[in-house]
């Protein structure tokens, strides 16, 4: 049985040893928080909790955690230190592009990842017309891309005009190539509905699935000239001269010449180089002038031009002529 002064100084003893092994409990947290990187002030939490009382060995423990802190750090950076003194930056993953609607970004993604994963990685969902367009063949390497292709569609309801039809009457008191318009046209009007499908906010499809006319056109009737156009003097007489001395029609030689040439024996095609009344090629006219007994004459010459056609259109070859 223990005197009321033992009772006394094993209290005081007991509340000494309580505070020492606190504070040296505190000591321990505030070193291990510090030296991973927690703040001073959850150190001083942790020691607040443990009701503490001494300031003064809260203040040292902190001072050595900051220490190891330090040290730590150093260690850290020193680690990365190559043999030429340079820092090395290590990062993990390959780095990839991932462009999502037009948009970029870069991101480093594990070794190994598919397409798929580099999404989820991204945080990116493909919605249910959204395309992925990638060159990336099973798993990604450094530098690849992934492309999501956002697409929507839409319907779109306008009001668009409706051509209207050309009715033609040949009329003989009119030159050849002349129109007179008898009943203008007037378009029509109809309310079109498309389906509209947009990739990345660019239109890439535009479908008509339904038109309503609300008005319909009114056709346009011209009446067409058949008259051969009158000719001049000098071009009809060489033309027709040239028919008679071959046996070949003079009617049908003046439609041509019209057709080809509009009667100008100086026409000429930069495109395909014909020349002439007749629009002679430089091979066929090469071949049939000397025929015709016009060798080495030019196809500017309207006589040898119109002789020269004059004696195809007698042998057969007037189908080497469109006009007719």
């Amino acid at each position: 049985m223990l005197s009321r002064w033992d009772r006394g100084n094993g209290r005081k003893g007991l509340k000494g040893f309580h505070s020492t092994g606190l504070l040296r409990v505190a000591q321990l947290l505030l070193v291990t928080f510090l030296a991973f990187g927690a703040g001073w002030q959850a150190a001083l939490v942790a020691g607040a909790s443990l009701r503490m009382g001494d300031v003064t060995a809260l203040s040292r423990a902190e001072g050595e955690a900051r220490g190891l802190a330090r040290s730590a750090a150093t260690d850290t950076a020193a680690s990365r230190m190559g043999a030429s003194g340079r820092s090395l930056v290590l990062a993990s993953g390959v780095p990839v592009s991932v462009v999502d609607g037009g948009a970029s970004r870069a991101l480093r993604v594990a070794r190994g990842s598919t397409a798929a994963e580099v999404l989820e990685a991204a945080g990116l969902t493909l919605g249910a017309l959204d395309r992925l367009e990638t060159s990336v063949d099973g798993t990604v390497d450094a530098g690849d891309v992934v492309r999501v292709v956002r697409v929507s569609e839409s319907v779109a309801v306008v009001r668009e005009p409706i051509a209207f039809a050309v009715t033609t009457v040949p009329d003989p008191t009119l030159v050849r190539g002349k129109a007179v318009v008898v009943t203008a046209g007037v378009p029509g009007l109809a309310e079109n509905t498309y389906r509209v499908r947009t990739a990345d906010g660019a239109v890439e499809e535009r479908l008509l699935v339904a038109s309503t006319q609300l008005q319909a056109p009114v056709a346009e009737v011209r009446r067409v000239g058949t008259q051969a156009p009158p000719v001049p003097g000098d071009i009809a007489s060489i033309i027709r001269s040239a028919a008679a001395n071959w046996g070949a029609d003079p009617d049908q030689l003046l439609r041509v010449a019209w057709c080809e040439s509009r009667y100008n024996p100086s026409a000429y095609n930069p495109s395909s180089g014909a020349s002439g009344l007749f629009q002679f090629l430089a091979s066929t006219w090469a071949a049939n002038s000397v025929r015709a007994g016009y060798a080495g004459a030019s196809p500017f010459d309207a006589v040898a031009n119109a002789n020269t056609a004059a004696y195809m259109f007698a042998n057969g070859q007037a189908r080497q002529w469109s006009c007719r």
